[in-house]
């Protein structure tokens, strides 16, 4: 099973990253006689993927000493985070769980912040280099946890239809 790819970051007005499942093909299309299965199953490992890459956001860094600009908290506030990282404070402003179609799933995490791409965007301004890390630096730190989830639901999905075809679990 190929899962490379799963994560990427979305290069749009907000800073957001994008799941999608890859790699799953055959699988999916021996789960078409069962499609509600599939995506409740789906479902609970897209959510599952969000909350791991939400538990790796980077602290939110501390204010510049040699600054005057007084800091809100916002941004950290709407990915859920705050200065200890991670899950804690709020919830993120994009969190959402979608189907596509019958057998596609989609998950999306980030923040509606206008200026968002300018801090923590792959085409971060010069003055937030070096200080704020990148949304899609969390892809590293999550990446391997999201591909054994899936690894799991592939199992979970290979696991049912072997026991529908094998009589089991009944038509």
């Amino acid at each position: 099973m190929n899962l490379s790819g799963l994560i990427m970051p979305l290069v749009e007005k907000m800073a957001e990253l994008q799941i999608e499942e890859r790699g799953l093909d055959e699988l999916i299309a021996r789960m078409n006689h069962f499609p509600g299965k599939l995506k409740e199953v789906s479902k609970i490992g897209m959510s599952a993927s969000l909350l791991v890459l939400w538990e790796n956001v980077p602290p939110y860094p501390s204010a510049n000493p040699d600054s005057s600009y007084r800091r809100t908290g916002t941004l950290g506030r709407t990915l859920g985070s705050s200065e200890a990282g991670g899950k804690s404070a709020g919830s993120p402003d994009i969190y959402t769980v979608k189907a596509l179609g019958t057998t596609e799933m989609e998950g999306r995490f980030g923040t509606r912040l206008g200026y968002s791409p300018y801090v923590i965007g792959e085409n971060q301004a010069w003055m937030h280099k070096d200080r704020w890390w990148k949304l899609s630096a969390i892809i590293p730190k999550a990446q391997g946890k999201i591909v054994k989830i899936w690894e799991g639901i592939a199992k979970l999905l290979t696991d049912f239809l072997d026991a529908k075809s094998s009589g089991l679990l009944g038509k």
